[in-house]
């Protein structure tokens, strides 16, 4: 027991013994944190001569990599500069740094405004976990140029999108809408320009982010006319107004892109005729072919004789409803339905709808005349019924449920004249 005891303490005496001579023998210091490396995956780009066409466009992916031998890369810092600028610890403080923990990105190279070529230098530098910095960085000069945009109006229904222009005669409201594109990238384009008939009398900025606008002229003479500008969609209010419109004569719209180097874009136009609004009552001519003609006096007739003498009038007659189809919404009427359709509808208190087809506009009504219905607008339809499925889109509309079938023995319903219609709750009452 005592051998086992005293073997203990030699034991401990040894271990005291080695960690005391660590503590007072051994000295040093620890190692200074060496700063990370940067890399990037192109070095330089060479271009034989100065042909502007030979130059990259201005949307660049840029990657790059780095890598600390002591701890490990936390992420990276970046700054776009001109090709003179070179990074130094002097010059660091010059510039703006951005940080990111990205390897690579989508740049979009700025050039100079009113500029077609630029020789722009990307500098990235690594960050280590110690906050230090690479000292060299590692950096390339792009030599660049600058594409103009393009711009087209949708004029052309399609599948993807309506025709976002007006139809050849509107009243006071027009909407159009775009797509713009840039060779350099979307990030690019900076703003839109338009005018109406004379650009020689100025261009109006619209933001970049609209790829749709309506026009509503509040204000006319018989010489111009201005209107208020509604931006995107959701008809979204705003300060700007569009001048030089011209009421009861045909007037063009102009437009075009501008990117940030101020490239200009070649410009679309698109020209129809705008009439004046002349009443609170519009009367819709939806009777196809020569009963069109034939009805009309009879309804003006009656609605003069309602004190109605001054009315505005709208001719949907064309498209045909054939093989159990239903007509296509007619192109008198401005596309799209929503926002601009409901927007131009809900310009009158009253409307006066005639047809001669279940299967035609009045089909579409629904979508159109929402915000007509919202400011207390009242309708009148005159249409001859006949037999149709329950699940028509015009039963969402017309204020009944469905068509019934006449019973039994019966072809068809007739109500004399100068009698009462009379409410039945149980199957048929004659009159």
């Amino acid at each position: 027991m005592l051998k086992r005891f005293t073997s203990i303490l030699i034991c401990l005496s040894i271990v005291l013994f080695f960690f005391s001579s660590c503590d007072s023998g051994l000295k040093g210091t620890s190692n200074e944190n060496i700063p990370p490396k940067t890399y990037l995956t192109m070095e330089d780009i060479h271009i034989e001569d100065d042909n502007a066409q030979r130059r990259l466009v201005s949307q660049i992916h840029i990657s790059w990599w780095g890598d600390d031998p002591d701890g490990y890369v936390a992420g990276y810092e970046y700054v776009i500069t001109n090709k003179e600028w070179e990074y130094t610890r002097d010059t660091e403080h010059q510039v703006e740094w951005t940080f990111t923990h990205q390897t690579d990105s989508v740049f979009v190279l700025p050039i100079p405004p009113g500029e077609e070529v630029s020789d722009v230098r990307f500098t990235v530098r690594a960050v280590d976990n110690e906050q230090l910095r690479d000292p060299e960085g590692a950096s390339v000069v792009f030599p660049i140029r600058n594409s103009p945009p393009t711009i087209r109006l949708h004029k052309t229904l399609t599948p993807q999108h309506d025709m976002e222009v007006p139809p050849d005669t509107t009243f006071q409201v027009a909407s159009f809408g775009w797509t713009a594109d840039d060779p350099d990238g979307e990030a690019n384009l900076s703003h839109y320009e338009v005018a109406v008939n004379d650009t020689t009398l100025g261009w109006l900025t619209i933001p970049v982010d609209a790829s749709f606008l309506t026009a509503k002229v509040d204000q006319f003479d018989a010489q111009s006319a201005s209107a208020s500008v509604y931006i995107g969609r959701s008809l979204r209010p705003s300060d700007l107004r569009l001048e030089h419109f011209k009421i009861n004569n045909r007037n063009t719209f102009y437009i075009r892109a501008i990117d940030n180097a101020l490239a200009v874009s070649e410009v679309d136009t698109v020209s129809w005729y705008m009439k004046e609004q002349t009443s609170n009552v519009l009367f819709i001519n939806d009777f196809p072919g020569s009963a069109g003609n034939e009805a009309l006096p009879f309804h003006l007739e009656l609605l003069r004789s309602l004190g109605l003498e001054e009315i505005d009038y709208l001719d949907v007659r064309d498209g045909v409803a054939t093989g159990g189809r239903k007509a296509p919404l007619s192109e008198a009427f401005h596309r799209p339905v929503d926002p601009t359709l409901n927007k131009i509808l809900s310009q009158w208190d009253h409307i006066y709808w005639i047809s001669g087809d279940l299967d035609r506009n009045i089909t579409y009504a629904l979508r159109s005349t929402l915000t007509f219905f919202e400011n207390g607008g009242t309708m009148f339809v005159n249409i001859p019924t006949k037999s149709i499925s329950d699940n028509d889109a015009v039963l969402d509309f017309l204020p009944f449920e469905k068509v019934t079938d006449p019973p039994p023995g019966f072809f068809g319903y007739h109500i004399l004249d100068n009698h009462w219609l009379v409410p039945s709750i149980n199957g048929f009452d004659s009159l």
